[in-house]
């Protein structure tokens, strides 16, 4: 009967738990919103719109002198081979067709030299125009030679037509064939390739000297060559003179003041001369009318 009471009183004192509750396990703390940094990636990701760009320091330039170029107003060329144009090769008989004058009795004389300074061939022809007046001329120029091929000139020269002394000269380079298919350029337009701009034509010269100046460009590195001639051609004075250019073959300036000497007024001429050497020939003449007094 003791031990009965004892039981009762003891469960009375600490009710049992039901079979399926358990201890329930400490609770766990959530990860925070705010997301952790994640590790670099080697790869590069691509770029899109929103992708900030990326910003260089700019480099430091270092400033190149620009090279001046010239703006002249050129006269038109007064002579002018409009074909074979530069760089053609040509088989015999060349045709030539060019442009100029006015010339003494209307002719054009025209030679070939050949890379030795050689004439090859030569012929006159006339202006296609009324007496007296610049125009177009034709001609065909028969040729021979040992090699197959030769660098050559093609000179085109006319005289004044008050004094038949020389005028204007003006030439092209071409190749030479003897045998094979010929390649024609043509050349239609081109200012004049030296020009004198002081002094201008029929311009009154005294007190025994010239101030000279002009523009060209030139095929070799060699000086302009000016002369002063009077009525008979005789030279007067001359000088070589450097032409100012940036470049070989670009357009530059010359300048000198030469003297001369003359017994009473007179016309005379200025003349400026291109020469070359590959071949030895002249390669431009141009000239200039003055009134000279002494």
């Amino acid at each position: 009967m003791a031990t009965l009471l004892a039981a009762a009183l003891t469960a009375c004192a600490s009710p049992a738990l039901p079979p399926s509750a358990t201890a329930s396990p400490p609770a766990t703390a959530f990860p925070s919103e705010t997301p952790a940094p994640a590790a670099a990636s080697t790869t590069g990701l691509p770029l899109v719109n929103v992708t900030p760009a990326l910003v260089l320091e700019p480099p430091d330039f270092i400033a190149s002198p620009t090279p001046t170029l010239l703006s002249l107003p050129l006269p038109a060329e007064r002579l002018l081979i409009e074909a074979p144009g530069p760089g053609s090769q040509v088989l015999s008989p060349a045709r030539i067709v060019g442009w100029g004058g006015p010339s003494h009795q209307d002719r054009v004389r025209i030679r070939l030299i050949g890379e030795d300074g050689e004439v090859l061939a030569q012929v006159r022809t006339y202006l296609l125009v009324p007496s007296g007046r610049s125009g177009r001329f034709v001609v065909d120029l028969p040729f021979h030679f040992a090699a197959v091929a030769e660098a050559a000139l093609i000179e085109a020269s006319y005289e004044n037509p008050l004094t038949a002394r020389l005028d204007h000269l003006t030439t092209r380079r071409v190749v030479l064939l003897s045998t094979g298919r010929p390649l024609i350029h043509s050349y239609l337009v081109a200012p004049e390739k030296v020009t004198v701009f002081t002094p201008r034509e029929d311009r009154v010269v005294e007190g025994g000297s010239i101030l000279i100046r002009g523009a060209a460009w030139l095929d070799e590195d060699l000086p302009l060559l000016v002369e002063i001639t009077d009525r008979q051609g005789n030279v007067l004075s001359s000088s070589e003179v450097a032409l100012a250019a940036p470049a070989l073959g670009e357009l530059g300036t010359f300048e000198v003041t030469l003297p001369y000497s003359v017994p009473y007024e007179q016309y005379g001429w200025v003349a400026v001369t291109e020469r070359g050497l590959h071949p030895p020939a002249v390669l431009h003449y141009t000239s200039v009318r003055v009134w000279l007094k002494p």
